[in-house]
């Protein structure tokens, strides 16, 4: 009996410890997140008009410079009708495959996207292992498009007309001029990993 009653004064204790409101002063408020000063769960939006995307048509818009350096190319063009991008219907490729690019007159698919940088995984004693050494990138050429990739919009996202009340500071620096319109992607695959 007592052992009993010991285990349940310790179990209330675990739960009202568990319980308790965080006082402490690292604690951020979900509301002060962000610069809005709103609630980030809520359906509110600060927005004062609803953003207006582009009603260019593929094929008819103009690159729009990256970014950053290496940055996903951004999408020039309206996105209607091709969205969501599922695996096994994927609108984008129609365009973008680099044998139908040119007579879509779109950005063809660079190198990485027909690469997986994923590393083998082999089975030894019962144990699958990486087939690789810690901070080596693999890269291997698969001669077809990598499925893996299929999700478009994870990278390359629309651009929008808005209006708002933070200034853009923002100063792209590109250590190759080219850098804006391009990428060399394929050639710095795990700058910093090694």
């Amino acid at each position: 009996m007592n052992k009993l009653l010991v285990c349940m004064a310790i179990v209330s204790l675990l739960f009202a410890g568990c319980n308790s409101t965080n006082n402490n002063e690292n604690y951020i408020a979900d509301e002060d997140i962000d610069m809005t000063n709103d609630l980030i769960m809520g359906d509110e939006s600060v927005l004062t008009e609803m953003p207006e995307y582009s009603k260019v048509r593929s094929g008819e818009s103009k690159t729009i410079d990256r970014s950053f350096e290496n940055a996903p190319p951004l999408i020039p063009h309206r996105v209607g009708g091709f969205l969501p991008i599922k695996a096994d219907d994927n609108k984008c490729l129609r365009c973008h495959m680099p044998d139908k690019a040119a007579k879509f007159k779109a950005t063809p698919l660079p190198e990485t996207h027909f690469t997986s940088y994923r590393p083998s995984v082999v089975e030894k004693d019962g144990k699958y292992l990486v087939d690789a050494k810690e901070g080596e990138v693999t890269e291997k050429d698969l001669g077809h498009f990598n499925g893996a990739m299929f999700n478009c919009s994870q990278c390359h996202v629309p651009q929008a007309e808005v209006t708002v009340d933070i200034p853009n500071t923002f100063d792209p620096d590109y250590r190759i001029r080219s850098n804006r319109s391009q990428s060399n992607l394929k050639d710095k695959m795990g700058e910093g990993v090694r």
